[in-house]
């Protein structure tokens, strides 16, 4: 009897403690987001200067500064199609000075890099921001004058017509393996150190053609030195009304959304997670935020935390069926 009594009273004891030490830390992280945010905010893009997701981090930036109170700076820490900034996030500090913002390489990444030592699930979702489909591109005065075009030469000449990315595991790449396996062709992917050198591939006729998100080749669409060849969604975009989507051209599935979302490390301290979605949510209603990026040709979401997680799930399966198919999945 003395023995058990003894073993309940120290598991009282453990128990208080605990609770004790729960407690103190549930108070000091309220005081400690109470004062937040006391000094700059970063934003790390994890490509460099020019691209979709450093546009969307810019236009973004004066509005949070202005709601949070601090300044909000964008670093860009590219390499690794993206995976150098990710990780660099994910061992920052949690304490909502450090914000990642990514496209979708934050889960096609892990998918294709074996020793990948991320995924979404390392991180809190502040907001998925904004949207804009992949489309095809090709040089303005490329023969091809639609999908179907470069589907029918593609099966004549298995292999040889090149399409640029920004690495495995980008958008980039996966629309484009995307596009390959869902219409049964074999194109040489060469991958390229960003999104901006991708495109410039295609404008210097290195290789034939590339998969950017429409909001990242508006201008040299709109200029004419890029040729649209079509939407991988299932509505025709606002701003060129006369290029099909491939639902039309007779592909449903092969819709491909390249996204920008906002991130915190997993174990950032939920009211400043809150404090900086509730930022984000504030800024994307705002009017002139909201013309600005649409303008370059984005769609708007504000898609808040607890559905952000959700999707993020589906993405992965999605993505996975790919990679799988591309024969580079690495697990």
């Amino acid at each position: 009897m003395k023995g058990k009594a003894t073993v309940t009273v120290s598991y009282r004891v453990v128990c208080l403690t605990l609770t004790a030490i729960v407690s103190i830390l549930a108070i000091t992280g309220l005081a400690f987001s109470s004062n937040y945010p006391s000094k700059t905010i970063t934003i790390v893009s994890p490509y460099p200067p020019g691209g979709g997701n450093d546009m969307v981090c810019r236009t973004l930036t004066n509005k949070l500064s202005a709601i949070l109170g601090q300044s909000v700076v964008v670093a860009n820490k590219a390499g690794g199609g993206g995976a150098i900034g990710i990780k660099s996030v994910k061992v920052a500090a949690p304490d909502g000075y450090t914000v990642l913002s990514t496209p979708p390489g934050i889960v096609m990444l892990p998918l294709t890099t074996k020793g990948m030592d991320f995924n979404h699930k390392d991180f809190i979702p502040i907001n998925i921001a904004v949207s804009s489909p992949s489309v095809l591109v090709v040089k303005a005065d490329s023969p091809w004058k639609g999908m179907e075009d470069i589907i029918a030469d593609a099966k004549k000449t298995p292999g040889k017509i090149t399409c640029s990315s920004p690495g495995v595991g980008t958008t980039h790449f996966f629309a484009g393996e995307f596009f390959k396996m869902v219409t049964g062709t074999d194109i040489t992917q060469v991958p390229m150190n960003g999104g901006p050198q991708a495109i410039s591939a295609v404008l210097g006729g290195h290789v034939a053609m590339s998969f950017p998100e429409s909001g990242a080749v508006q201008g040299q669409v709109q200029g004419g030195t890029l040729k649209m060849l079509a939407v991988m969604a299932k509505k025709r975009l606002k701003e060129f009304p006369n290029v099909p989507t491939t639902a039309e051209k007779g592909y449903p599935r092969l819709m491909t959304t390249a996204w920008h979302g906002f991130f915190v490390p997993a174990k950032t301290p939920a009211p400043i997670a809150k404090k900086l979605s509730d930022a984000f949510n504030q800024a994307l209603t705002d009017k002139e935020v909201v013309a600005s990026l649409e303008k370059l040709g984005w769609v708007i979401e504000n898609i808040g935390p607890a559905e952000s997680s959700k999707f993020l799930m589906d993405e992965d399966q999605k993505w996975s069926e790919v990679a799988k198919a591309a024969k580079v999945l690495a697990h």
